[in-house]
């Protein structure tokens, strides 16, 4: 492993700082003032009433926002069914602590047969269809297979919902901000008009994640079946996959100040992302099933961009460490996706939703959480 430094790594791009001009940029220097939106910041919840005593269905219930998105339905009073994949250990470390609370089916979205027994056997009012493998570097490692998963998976969910649809209210599809690619900064803050922001996606699992969306615009234009759409751009917090660069940075971060490592080491610091924490998604996902234009796409965003540089940066700051930041050349992207921020003015005006935790609160929570499960410290992601 070749590490540089991030001085030669990292690129003045002037059209990002025009972006930082109007607003759309965190600056670990300015977050007094990022966070001063925050202070009264409020967002529509979901109507109790409406979720009392439905039947949910979360495909992918054991991942990152699955697991999530299962605790606030339970706190809505919903019947919560998910499925999870065989494993060889019976353990599901995201779930674990709502096990009792929820009901578990064995089944891969790539069995066509399975799901549909698994909706014959629920009849679900409410579909959340987040099962996929969202792992972009792992699209370009095994790209048939994620193609696959991710694809095919999304036509099995929905032929079964077709082929029951006894009681189905909703079905909603967590698509995604990497279907955009790459965006120009003067298309930046990006809306879900394809005519202002085109897809141009540059993996494979942006790809599939084009499909899903079309899938489930087919389904509805064709079947009338309630599809939800929503886009979600990068969505953090505590259970996060080791893998992911938050997730390593928080990691990192723990390290350190166990005297463990003395850099933090990422991969691309130029990449710009638009981090949500993840309880301001699965809100997002449950507001635009209850209130949401069905077949429309919601993007699910804060708004702003960070840097990756930055965001380590931030890290060190927050948690008052000192450490290099180094860069790591083999965790950089074949094809890389420079800039990503949403515009997120349509799902606000039309289903009342808005982002009520900051960054900081994402990585205050993402590093507690790795302090809090030292089992996975010392654990290199690629």
């Amino acid at each position: 492993m070749k590490l540089l430094k991030l001085s030669e790594v990292i690129k003045e791009n002037p059209r990002v700082k025009e972006l930082e001009s109007k607003g759309f940029i965190i600056k670990p220097e300015k977050i007094k003032e990022y966070l001063k939106e925050f202070e009264e910041r409020e967002s529509a919840k979901p109507s109790k009433e409406h979720w009392q005593g439905k039947r949910v269905l979360i495909t992918g219930i054991s991942g990152f926002a699955g697991s999530h998105l299962a605790e606030g339905l339970i706190e809505l009073g919903c019947e919560v069914h998910g499925t999870i994949r065989r494993h060889a250990v019976p353990i599901h470390r995201n779930i674990e602590h709502i096990r009792n609370k929820i009901t578990l089916h064995e089944a891969d979205i790539t069995s066509p047969e399975r799901i549909l027994k698994v909706f014959e056997e629920i009849k679900p009012h409410n579909v959340f269809h987040l099962a996929a493998e969202s792992f972009v570097p792992t699209s370009f490692r095994e790209p048939a297979r994620v193609a696959h998963n991710n694809i095919e998976g999304t036509i099995n969910i929905f032929e079964a919902a077709r082929r029951v649809n006894n009681n189905l209210e909703t079905i909603q599809v967590a698509c995604s901000s990497e279907e955009y690619g790459l965006v120009d900064p003067s298309e930046v803050p990006v809306v879900e008009n394809l005519k202002k922001n085109p897809f141009r996606p540059r993996s494979i699992y942006g790809i599939t994640k084009c499909a899903t969306e079309q899938i489930a615009w087919l389904y509805w234009s064709s079947y009338k079946m309630p599809s939800i759409i929503t886009r979600g751009f990068n969505h953090e917090g505590p259970r996060r996959g080791i893998q992911f660069v938050t997730s390593v940075i928080h990691r990192q971060a723990v390290e350190i100040m166990k005297g463990l490592r003395k850099e933090i080491i990422i991969g691309n610091p130029n990449a710009i992302r638009d981090f949500t924490h993840v309880k301001d998604t699965v809100n997002a996902y449950i507001l635009c099933a209850e209130k949401g234009r069905k077949a429309e796409p919601y993007n699910v965003c804060s708004g702003k961009g960070i840097s990756i540089a930055d965001y380590a940066q931030l890290t060190k700051q927050l948690m008052n460490i000192k450490a290099e930041i180094m860069i790591d050349s083999e965790r950089m992207r074949p094809s890389e996706v420079p800039l990503l921020i949403g515009n997120n003015e349509k799902i606000r005006k039309e289903v009342g939703w808005s982002p009520t935790r900051p960054v900081t609160q994402i990585i205050k929570e993402g590093v507690e959480y790795f302090k809090q499960h030292p089992e996975q410290l010392g654990i290199e992601a690629h």
